[in-house]
């Protein structure tokens, strides 16, 4: 089983269609993390797809046959080390326990696998240590 975090940007005429539903069809275990979508319009969506490594590709080609652009997310934020101060404030607007500190060695910690990408923590820094990651690759 694998799992990947998608943005998927798609037309307006795709934004009545059952998107999830077909790929969920494909063996996929679908969760939808953020989405931008109203009817007419383009929308916006990141979602995490779980499945077999076959499945998965059979989905992003579906999504690509539909014209739907997709970035693949490897990592969400990026955080440059020698700028945080490992105060924490990241922690206290994550909503998903992504960015945690270690009671241990009181260093910030981060787990990409709870990341849903919702950028609170990228204004929480004071120290400006963390970038969205697609601020970084813009």
């Amino acid at each position: 089983m694998s799992k990947m975090k998608l943005g998927l940007l798609f037309p307006p005429e795709h934004t009545e269609e059952p998107i999830i539903t077909k790929l969920v069809k494909l063996d996929l275990s679908i969760n939808i993390l953020k989405a931008s979508i109203s009817q007419g319009n383009q929308g916006k969506m990141i979602l995490e797809a779980t499945g077999a490594d076959d499945d998965i590709t059979k989905g992003i080609d579906y999504l690509k046959s539909q014209d739907i652009s997709i970035k693949v997310y490897t990592d969400s934020v990026i955080r440059y080390e020698e700028k945080c101060m490992d105060c924490g404030a990241c922690t206290a607007v994550c909503p998903s326990g992504a960015l945690v500190m270690n009671t241990d060695t009181w260093k910030l910690e981060f787990d990409m696998d709870k990341c849903v990408l919702c950028g609170h923590c990228v204004s929480a820094c004071p120290a400006r240590a963390i970038k969205n990651f697609e601020e970084i690759t813009r």
